[in-house]
């Protein structure tokens, strides 16, 4: 999985994955396809029964389930410097 994985009519790009227990991973993507962990772990024959999301870029997941906060100055700084060059952004169009 951590050299890429045949989904989606592409190969993923390269990714770090850790086993932290006999049936649990960690899993950092550096690309964010439709439904890659689970796509991924099909193809090689396991089933995904629990995903949890704990970071997206710079910014940490750290509330619970339904509830939501807004971003602090240094986090949104840093978000939109790492999208500055992005050619998905306006700015890097």
């Amino acid at each position: 999985m951590s050299s890429g994985v045949p989904i989606l009519d592409t190969i993923t790009k390269k990714c770090v994955v850790e086993q932290t227990g006999r049936f649990t991973f960690r899993i950092i993507l550096t690309q964010g396809l439709n439904r890659q962990i689970r796509r991924m772990c099909e193809y090689l024959g396991f089933e995904v029964t629990k995903l949890k999301r704990i970071r997206i870029m710079n910014i940490k997941m750290d509330m619970s389930i339904g509830k939501w906060r807004d971003l602090t100055a240094p986090e949104l700084e840093e978000l939109l410097s790492l999208v500055s060059d992005s050619s998905k952004t306006d700015e890097g169009s």
